[in-house]
């Protein structure tokens, strides 16, 4: 049996709410219906980033602020596609906050807002990852087995380039995900530093003609978080911690700065990606920078749009899958994906 559910994600990029309304039974059936994006507003944007920066929820209203955001976004999509039966809603929320160490992984919303509106949904998507030892990132990688099925394409690797970048290698069926890199948020706040105009490196605009940078590459490269076992899960800001080094040396060039970063990334996703198939997902597959030096280094890459879908909302589309699969009770997360004892369903159901 076939179900309709919308998946709606807000990811580490902070740009706003992805929505997407899928048709799967599940397991082994997919059909996109629908995508929208409902962009956060500038005020809120600024707060949800002040809560990141300062390490605490300074604002006691925000998660309400994010939910009003998410049942306009609900309304919009649903109103548009209002001739659909919409069997179920997965909701994400907002993350401020992820720890494999401690095993916290924070998403905020208030649930009671969005429920009053929407009752029947599925959320705390990571909840039963943690309790069950796992890291609790990355979940979408059983919806990118799924549409590696779809298109029959084995021995790939979908890279999903948003405010991480995480990797999932699919090999003779065989799945492994984790948290491979950073990804947009670096660039993006070190863009903030220097231009109101822009808010991220558009295109690859600002990094396009730059240069390695061999002192910072090394510096950054050497970072214990690469030799780390897997699985393994990266916090938004954890390649933080360079930030007063990236500004220093983007004074002098900033396309030579955020060049270095995207060279970083593209080893990295090639470390990986040996025989495989590079797919890219994500914002970060629009920066014509990254793609450039990764296309030049190995010969089999491209952009999950040349299959037919929308790279903007592979991960609202993966919450969709998952709020079906917790319907049906399937198991949505493995021990080769985020480190769990036990395979196990995702997310609690309202």
């Amino acid at each position: 049996m076939e179900y309709i559910a919308l998946g709606s994600m807000s990811g580490t990029s902070l740009d706003g709410i992805d929505l997407s309304i899928i048709k799967s039974n599940g397991q082994n059936s997919f059909q996109e219906i629908d995508n929208f994006f409902e962009p956060y507003s500038d005020e809120l944007k600024n707060q949800i980033q002040k809560t990141l920066n300062d390490c605490y929820l300074t604002n006691p209203n925000l998660p309400s602020l994010i939910s009003n955001e998410y049942v306009k976004s609900l309304d919009k999509i649903i109103t548009k596609n209002k001739s659909l039966k919409i069997d179920i809603l997965g909701i994400h929320g907002q993350t401020i906050f992820h720890d494999e160490n401690l095993r916290i992984s924070l998403q905020i919303f208030n649930k009671k807002i969005i429920t009053q509106s929407y009752p029947f949904i599925v959320s705390n998507f990571r909840k039963n990852d943690l309790l069950n030892g796992g890291y609790g990132a990355p979940i979408i990688p059983i919806f990118h087995q799924l549409l590696s099925n779809k298109f029959r394409i084995n021995n790939c690797v979908f890279i999903n380039i948003g405010g991480v970048t995480n990797i999932t290698i699919i090999k003779n069926k065989s799945l492994k995900a984790y948290d491979l890199c950073f990804g947009n948020s670096l660039s993006d706040d070190l863009i903030r530093v220097h231009s109101k105009e822009f808010a991220y490196d558009k295109d690859g605009c600002y990094s396009f003609n730059g240069s390695l940078i061999a002192d910072l590459e090394k510096q950054i490269s050497l970072d214990v978080f690469f030799k780390k076992d897997l699985p393994k899960t990266l916090d938004r800001n954890y390649f933080h911690k360079y930030f007063n080094d990236l500004k220093a040396y983007s004074q002098n060039s900033l396309e030579n700065t955020l060049y270095t970063l995207w060279s970083i990334l593209s080893c990295e996703i090639i470390k990986q990606s040996k025989d495989c198939k590079i797919i890219l997902c994500g914002g970060g597959r629009k920066n014509k920078t990254l793609v450039d030096i990764l296309t030049k280094c190995h010969g089999n890459v491209t952009d999950i749009d040349d299959l037919g879908l929308d790279g903007d909302f592979i991960e609202s589309q993966g919450m969709a899958y998952l709020a079906i699969r917790r319907l049906l009770k399937i198991p949505s997360t493995f021990q080769d994906t985020t480190g769990i004892n036990n395979n196990i369903y995702l997310g609690e159901i309202n």
